[in-house]
């Protein structure tokens, strides 16, 4: 069994790399440490096929899993442990190194904070939130033996630690600013803002100076909602977004209180996604502050 299970994971490792593109060995070797069928429901599984319906597995056998495949994991809810293969491409995007502090935001079952836990390493630390208690209380029993992470409920409630990494699996239709806030200079967020069918655009931050956060948008996805940010006028915001064709020409956020402009493509409450390029003195402009709040999650 053990042989069978090693060339399992290292088909499965092959596979992400071929679905995934993925070109970062230490993440490769992050998903290899982690056993996925560890992070699910007991089997037989309900299996995400390539046409996007679901199939039932004939039985328990890992190797129906170790796949780039999403895994059911409350079909009433259409709750799903996404593709392994589309996350690892949104974790490489983040750019995690050793010694960095994580917050994931819609940590699930647990599966994918464990990947980050393995990156940051022992002198790192992953913050995994999850707000749904039947799925926060498989995950902190899945994540028990690992000392390099903590659960939290809701990560819109607490305030956060100075972060390297924000990493949100969850669509959501604002960019929340105790988030932005948080990240140090040179903090990456990986952050999906989806409409009233829950698609839209991933966007990659990167806090460029106490003064401008470099925004580039990823891909066109599909997240189950984030719950306390989808208020009806929120979504409707995104909606008529998201029609705007610029939305790949997004270039940063800005988080001072301004009128719409032509530049904006999301206009929120104190924040704006915007086609402008950084400007000089955007400082002066803006007004922001890094991370007034040093506290730690509850």
């Amino acid at each position: 069994m053990t042989e069978y299970l090693a060339d399992l994971r290292a088909a499965y490792m092959a596979e992400l790399v071929v679905h995934g593109g993925l070109r970062s060995p230490s993440l490769l070797r992050a998903f290899a440490a982690v056993p996925r069928e560890r992070f699910l429901p007991p089997g037989p599984w309900i299996v995400e096929a390539a046409d996007g319906g679901f199939y039932a597995t004939e039985d328990c056998d890992p190797g129906r899993i170790l796949h780039a495949v999403g895994v059911a994991i409350d079909t009433s809810r259409d709750l799903v442990s996404a593709n392994p293969a589309r996350i690892a491409r949104m974790i490489e995007a983040a750019g995690i190194v050793p010694g960095e502090t994580v917050l994931h935001v819609g940590a699930g079952l647990g599966y994918f904070s464990a990947v980050m836990a393995e990156l940051v390493g022992p002198a790192g630390r992953v913050i995994a939130a999850e707000i749904d208690p039947d799925l926060a209380a498989l995950a902190r029993s899945n994540l028990a033996s690992r000392g390099n992470v903590e659960m939290t409920g809701d990560a819109l409630a607490c305030s956060p630690p100075p972060l390297d990494v924000v990493f949100v699996s969850a669509g959501i239709t604002v960019v929340p600013k105790p988030w932005t806030d948080a990240l140090v200079v040179g903090g990456r967020m990986i952050l999906p803002l989806t409409g009233s069918l829950n698609g839209g655009f991933l966007f990659r931050f990167e806090k460029m100076s106490a003064d401008w956060i470099d925004v580039r948008a990823q891909s066109f996805v599909r997240y189950y909602p984030c719950i306390g940010t989808r208020d009806d006028a929120a979504v409707a915001a995104v909606d008529k977004a998201i029609a705007d064709p610029r939305g790949p020409s997004v270039r940063g956020l800005r988080l001072d209180r301004h009128d719409p402009d032509p530049d904006c493509w999301l206009h929120g409450d104190g924040w704006c996604l915007t086609t402008r390029s950084s400007p000089a003195g955007l400082a002066e402009e803006v007004g922001m502050e890094s991370h007034p709040d040093q506290r730690l999650c509850a």
